[in-house]
């Protein structure tokens, strides 16, 4: 996932070459990174507060005192602006009790190490919530305030949950990005949570779903989409061979030329 500051780097190096992406670099952040998105979502994601920080700096015992005292009691967990380290649980991710300063800091230590130069903006502590593990997670694309395609979550492919999305309508519209994702997982009380929010453009689409059901809505026409069907058919979109032929835009920027495609640009990775 791009970071945000070189998200803007190649937004001025495309603007200097013709071409403008559709995805501004306010906008990016505003979904990339949680202090940005957390606002709009705050009712319905678990309680969150963060610290600024630089890579290899964690903060002092003091300062993490005074950031879990806006957290309800109980465990939690710590991640950067945008990724945790679940994969490291318990060195590196899960907090047993935030009331447990010294066991805080140990493990936000080990995480701020971890990330070496890739820490994003600080570091983020939320209140940790028992989700149903057999449910799983679900992937949702927004693109223009409309649901378009809901997906398993990459981790768990095997699991396709249809969460309920009337309560994230508002807080997608809020936040004001033309695409992003929402990633749901269901509470023991049947809730379903906000776990994260992404830029579209950097989400992983899992490896079972069907390319053309994202990039047809993607591609077409925004009066074309009114109406139209969550995830649209194969048949119903047709996608140029890049497997024997490169974009005109790839062919232009090799070229140093700008492209008449290129204006607006739409990127797409993962």
């Amino acid at each position: 996932m791009i970071p945000a500051a070189a998200y803007g780097e190649l937004s001025a190096a495309l603007a200097e070459r013709g071409a403008q992406l559709l995805t501004t670099p306010s906008t990016y952040r505003a979904a990339h990174e949680l202090p940005c998105w957390y606002a709009a979502f705050a009712g319905i994601t678990p309680a969150s507060t963060w610290i600024p920080c630089e890579p290899g700096l964690p903060p002092g015992l003091q300062t993490l005192a005074r950031a879990v005292a806006d957290l309800p009691p109980g465990p939690g967990i710590v991640k950067d602006y945008v990724k945790s380290r679940k994969h490291e649980w318990a060195e590196a991710c899960y907090l047993p009790d935030l009331a447990d300063t010294a066991a805080v800091h140990a493990v936000v230590s080990r995480f701020v190490e971890l990330q070496e130069d890739s820490l994003a903006g600080g570091i983020v502590l939320r209140a940790f919530e028992e989700l149903r593990r057999d449910v799983g997670e679900a992937r949702v694309w927004w693109l223009d305030g409309e649901a378009v395609v809901t997906t398993g979550h990459p981790d768990t492919p095997g699991l396709r949950p249809a969460p309920v999305l009337d309560h994230i309508r508002s807080p997608v519209d809020q936040l004001g990005c033309r695409s992003i994702t929402t990633d749901l997982a269901r509470r023991g009380d049947g809730t379903w949570r906000v776990i994260e929010v992404g830029d579209g453009q950097v989400s992983d689409l899992p490896a079972d779903a069907d390319p053309a059901a994202l990039l047809g809505p993607l591609l077409a026409p925004a009066a074309t989409r009114v109406g139209c069907p969550a995830v649209p058919s194969k048949a119903a979109v047709v996608l140029p061979n890049w497997s024997t032929r490169e974009p005109a835009e790839v062919v232009a920027m090799r070229s140093g030329r700008p492209s008449p495609l290129m204006s607006p640009t739409l990127m797409i990775s993962g």
